[in-house]
């Protein structure tokens, strides 16, 4: 990457608007605020775990995010987003940050996709019947059919996604 310096002090000044505006940005990557507490909170269960209800860690975030592949991803958009600036262009510096933060998102998804996660428990895949801890009753379990954790539904795997704010 070669910056070049222009002798323009209008130009000057937009650029270093433009570069001050882009340090005042960050992208958020994961989970976010429209996609509601409900989700957060499957996803904490995911990512952490539950001894109690017999639920392996199953962390995403992190691992997807680490993965060279998806880092490579975001710093060509934050590189786009820094050249963008550094000619002046907000909208285009907007746009590499928007591009970083999808490469983010897909990535996630593409984590998932790929299957590394720790499975689903015999009885969730087929179903059967288990005893109640708290009244020691007996009572059937529906299975899902298949082994897939976190994308049964949908939901939550659509719900990854980023934001840019100030």
């Amino acid at each position: 990457m070669k910056l070049t310096m222009k002798e323009d002090p209008e130009e000057f000044e937009q650029i270093a608007k433009a570069l001050k505006d882009l340090g005042k940005k960050q992208v958020k990557i994961g989970l976010p605020p429209s996609a509601g507490g409900r989700f957060q909170f499957i996803l904490a269960i995911q990512e952490h775990g539950s001894p109690i209800n017999r639920i392996p860690a199953r962390p995403v975030i992190q691992p997807a995010l680490s993965s060279p592949e998806v880092r490579d991803a975001i710093a060509e958009g934050l590189t786009a987003a820094v050249e963008a600036a550094w000619n002046g262009d907000e909208a285009g510096a907007q746009a590499g940050l928007e591009a970083a933060g999808q490469a983010g998102a897909d990535g996630i998804r593409a984590y998932i996709d790929a299957g590394g996660l720790a499975p689903n428990a015999a009885i969730t895949v087929s179903g059967g019947w288990m005893r109640s801890r708290v009244s020691g009753k007996a009572f059937c379990v529906a299975g899902k059919g298949k082994n897939t954790p976190l994308v049964d539904t949908g939901a939550l795997y659509g719900a990854f996604g980023y934001e840019v704010s100030e």
